[in-house]
């Protein structure tokens, strides 16, 4: 009884000590191949449990390096690591020593009663094993090993002798067991003493595997910390820095201090996380530990993608200075090539290109703030610069090889088309054919509108605008050819019906319609500024050119004779902004009546009203040829005195301004800034190398004016009489600076030309030459009259020819063939 009692606690004993003292077999893990040194290649296992994934049974795989000192054999080890695993009775636990290249197996107990024994499994391990291993393919081998012991195994399950002798066996085992289980006369408390020691023990091997799992994360996040030190100190910023100066140089500090942060902060942030897990894991704080290594992980991904961060600035500002030094002499030989391209198409084609040109003095600006950057040793921003003037270059470029096309088009083939629109017009009413008038004449107007403002789009060198007429001017012409279509169509249907003509209703709408869209006073103007401009050139048919109007067939309201009144003293020259105002709403015009006809079918008889067809007979007699005889002409050079007597021509005084109320001068405030931002960008617009002191203080004196205007208005109570009387002072120095803008840019321009145009005779005659350097000295003095007189003067000098006192216009044919 004592020795059983012993021998007992002894058990017990041994079986606590056991874990505390036990050998360090590798951690167990829920992977079938367990290799923590990885020997083996990652895509070799995942291809080796894909293969064994449908395959009958549990198995485990180990890889270690060595079996000593736990075992002497492979097969030793494997019996006591299935033991120390606690793998299922029906597992098969498989070790490959790495050093021998040996392979150890164990079957449990449910596969030895199978007939799993030893030397099945060694015979096994020769015949399929042993090939793949001199091959080194051992994860091959091992996985033939596996399927044809599974084989063999049910091989010998299928035999009934087998099963008979398996089965007596099991009966001869299961008979000591039942005896076993038995008392035997042991008090029971001897077993609950044992079955306390067995709980306990069980509680600290579960403790044990516990700590080493946590210990096992806590190694990873290690590694992880330090890869990262690696890769931080593999950065290199000190000697950059040095080499550097200015803002380079700053931004090299700045990324110095992140890598600092990084080595000094963050870096100890996570250590010492994880010395508080392992010293959480030894109190067996598990749930803390796991806590503290996931807060590492997390810091430990922040750095990664700082360090991510701190790697591109690096290469950034590394990439960049190398840049700079190959695309920035790329630049200017491209700006070079464009400036000689441009002054090229300037020459060739007699235009100014004001826009080009204006990008290419942002390029220049451009290039002088890159200057300035790399001076400063700001790299990155000298850069940046570079790729939008490489951008704008790109699109200057692009817009140049449109040009020829788009000359070609505005120049020749829409002037022929709309020709062509009026000889069809003309050939029509000659037929007999009636339409309306009105509806005719006001296509007329707006396509030559348009071809106008095509025209000064181009020489501007606004190619979006330009496309934007050249698209209305076709909606136009398209739409006016149909309602030609249509009408002739009717007369054809009418003719072959030989019906009655009814009462033009139809035409009377469409007559209403038309008054309604032509009743905007832009439009109306425009009408009768055509036929101005026609009967000034023309003397001759003044009298025969009587084109019909509204005014005949329906009474114009009094709001549009009194616009028309007031628009008959208006000046002849507008700012390009007003001009794009009108044409846009032009086109919408030509739109809208584009719509409006293609719902109509007029259906007019031949003959309803033979003034009509008479009148539009007259019509293109008028406008055939006078507006494009100026292409007879190579140079016009007019007069200064001339030009300026254009501008200062107003038929009447302009009216005084009526101020009653706070609004009305809040009102006129606002036109008069806007009027004075307008003069500014026409100024900008025309490129002048220049503003001449006189033009600073009339602009300084308008603004001092709305200063002081303003700061009255800004007081509780003032006079109203006063700030009138200030606003109208304000309002006529707005319009005497806006016929001096005028005037300065048309002498610039008449200066400019006649410099160019003298300029080829400038070798031949030492007088000339004289002048012209003149008359380059004025004009960098912004003194353009005077500039323009020298030009003048050195043409003279060159051709003889006098100049004429009523005009001083020099009109030069060009020479035929």
């Amino acid at each position: 009884m004592k020795r059983k009692l012993f021998m007992l606690c002894l058990a017990g004993m041994l079986l606590y000590t056991n874990p505390a003292f036990a050998t360090p077999f590798p951690d167990k893990t829920d992977q079938i191949v367990q290799d923590s040194d990885k020997y083996l290649k990652k895509e070799e296992i995942t291809k080796f449990e894909a293969a064994l994934k449908d395959a009958p049974g549990t198995y485990k795989v180990v890889v270690v390096e060595n079996t000593s000192p736990e075992a002497d054999t492979p097969q030793d080890y494997a019996t006591k690591l299935f033991d120390n695993y606690n793998l299922p009775d029906d597992a098969l636990m498989v070790v490959l020593n790495m050093e021998t290249e040996q392979l150890g197996i164990f079957a449990g107990p449910a596969l030895k009663e199978k007939g799993a024994n030893e030397e099945m499994l060694q015979e096994k391990i020769t015949s399929y094993y042993e090939p793949f291993r001199n091959q080194k393919q051992y994860l091959t081998g091992i996985q033939t090993l596996i399927t044809e012991v599974y084989a063999e195994i049910n091989r010998l399950e299928s035999k009934p002798g087998q099963a008979a002798a398996t089965d007596a066996e099991k009966e001869t085992k299961e008979a000591p067991k039942e005896s076993d289980s038995l008392f035997g006369g042991i008090p029971w408390w001897i077993y609950a003493i044992g079955a306390v020691f067995a709980g306990l023990s069980i509680g600290l091997i579960y403790a044990m595997i516990r700590r080493r799992s946590i210990f096992a994360q806590v190694d990873e996040v290690e590694d992880w910390k330090e890869e990262l030190v690696e890769k931080i100190n593999v950065i290199e910023v000190d000697k950059p820095m040095r080499r550097s100066s200015g803002t380079t140089e700053v931004r090299y500090h700045h990324l110095a201090d992140q890598k600092e942060n990084l080595l000094r902060n963050r870096i100890p942030d996570v250590e010492m996380m994880i010395l508080d897990a392992e010293e959480a894991c030894d109190r067996f704080r598990f749930s803390l530990a796991l806590g503290m290594l996931d807060e590492a992980r997390e810091t430990l991904t922040q750095i990664e993608q700082e360090l991510t961060d701190l790697k591109s600035d690096t290469t950034k500002v590394a990439v960049t200075k190398q840049e700079n030094k190959v695309v920035i002499p790329e630049i200017g030989k491209l700006v070079e090539q464009i400036e000689r391209r441009l002054s090229d198409l300037r020459l060739e084609y007699g235009l100014s290109f004001h826009e080009l040109k204006s990008s290419l003095d942002e390029v220049e600006t451009m290039r002088s703030m890159i200057k300035t950057s790399r001076a400063a040793g700001d790299d990155l921003q000298a850069y940046n610069t570079t790729l939008k003037a490489q951008q704008l270059l790109e699109r200057i470029n692009g817009t140049m090889e449109q040009i020829p096309t788009l000359v070609h088009r505005v120049k020749k083939e829409m002037p022929e088309e709309f020709k062509q629109l009026e000889a069809g017009i003309d050939q029509a009413v000659r037929d007999g054919y009636d339409f309306n008038q009105d509806a005719l004449e006001n296509a007329l107007l707006q396509a030559k509108q348009l071809l106008t403002a095509a025209k000064s789009a181009l020489e501007e060198g606004s190619l979006e605008t330009l496309v934007t007429h050249q698209k209305a001017f076709e909606v136009l012409i398209d739409t006016t050819y149909q309602t030609i279509d249509e009408g002739l169509v009717a007369k054809k249907q009418i003719a072959a019906s030989a019906v009655a003509p009814v009462d033009v209703e139809v035409p009377k709408a469409f007559a209403e319609e038309q008054f309604e869209l032509r009743e905007q006073p832009d439009h109306t103007v425009l009408y009768e500024e055509q036929q101005v401009l026609v009967a000034e050139e023309k003397p001759e048919v003044r009298e025969k050119a009587s084109l019909p109007t509204l005014d005949k067939d329906i009474e114009l309201p009094v709001e549009l004779e009194t616009t028309r009144k007031k628009d008959s003293w208006s000046q002849p020259v507008e700012d390009s902004s007003a001009r794009t105002t009108e044409l846009s709403e032009a086109e919408r015009l030509v739109l809208l009546q584009a719509v409006q006809q293609s719902k109509k079918t007029p259906a007019v008889a031949p003959a309803t009203t033979k003034q009509q067809s008479s009148a539009v007979e007259t019509n293109p007699v008028i406008e055939e040829s006078p507006v494009y005889e100026e292409e007879e002409y190579e140079l016009v050079i007019p007069k200064l005195t001339s030009n300026q007597e254009e501008f200062v021509q107003p038929a009447e005084e302009p009216d005084l301004l009526v101020i009653e109320t706070e609004d009305d001068a809040l009102d006129e405030l606002e036109r008069i800034s806007n009027t004075l931002v307008r003069i500014r960008q026409q100024i900008k617009r025309s490129y002048l190398p220049g503003i001449p002191d006189q033009l600073k203080y009339m602009f300084e004196e308008i603004i001092q004016t709305l200063a002081r205007v303003q700061g009255i208005m800004e007081e509780y109570r003032y006079d109203l009489e006063e700030v009138a009387i200030l606003i109208q002072d304000a309002n006529d120095l707005v319009e005497e600076t806006e016929k001096m803008a005028e005037r300065i840019i048309a002498t610039c321009q008449l200066a400019e030309g006649a410099i160019q145009y003298t300029n080829r005779y400038r070798r031949q005659n030492r007088q000339v030459n004289e002048l012209l350097t003149k008359a380059e000295q004025s004009f960098r003095q912004l003194a353009f009259a005077e500039s323009y007189q020298l030009a003048e003067d050195a043409r003279l000098v060159v051709e003889g020819a006098p100049v004429e006192e009523e005009s001083g216009w020099l009109l030069r044919r060009k020479k035929k063939g």
